[in-house]
């Protein structure tokens, strides 16, 4: 697990098969299962440039493309959405966020440690909803560290062979 810079409190967090505990009726999500030790694998996120809250200074804003941004989902289950990423570590950057596969907003929680989140998980379960002050979380800005991708990522436009 070393290759992924997982912090010493998330892996025997996640080693000992604990889940956050809260009041899953108070968020957005309901109730979220995070995933063992040995189920974390790296993937990616996709963070959009077309419509992003960071639209005033990114260099691609209103262009059809996207970031890809290596990411480590945490949970594994979810009853009200999809629950890849709903909280997930940043592994180069050693942060801990939350993503919205609907919109391709990449959020972090700048600062904080898991400790931080298995004390208040509600906070950061609810974070890409109601942290509209940006306390807790604050928007990725993929640029400069990652590759502009123009398109998306599912659509593969076909290229004429040179044949015909």
């Amino acid at each position: 697990m070393n290759d992924y810079n997982l912090p010493n409190d998330l892996e025997i967090f996640l080693r000992s098969g604990k889940q956050l505990d809260y009041d899953a009726a108070a968020t957005e999500t309901g109730e979220i299962g995070l995933k063992s030790l040995s189920e974390i694998e790296l993937g990616v996120v996709w963070v959009n440039s077309k419509v992003s809250p960071l639209k005033d200074d990114a260099p691609h804003a209103g262009e059809i493309g996207y970031y890809e941004v290596p990411a480590i989902s945490l949970t594994k289950i979810c009853g009200n959405y999809d629950p890849e990423f709903l909280l997930l570590w940043l592994p180069n950057e050693k942060l801990y966020g939350a993503w919205d596969s609907d919109d391709w907003y990449l959020y972090v929680f700048p600062g904080k440690t898991w400790t931080d989140i298995v004390n208040d998980p509600r906070t950061y379960i609810n974070a890409m909803w109601f942290d509209f002050d940006r306390e807790v979380s604050a928007y990725f800005k993929p640029y400069p560290n990652y590759q502009y991708i123009r398109g998306r990522p599912f659509l593969k436009i076909a290229q004429p062979s040179a044949e015909g």
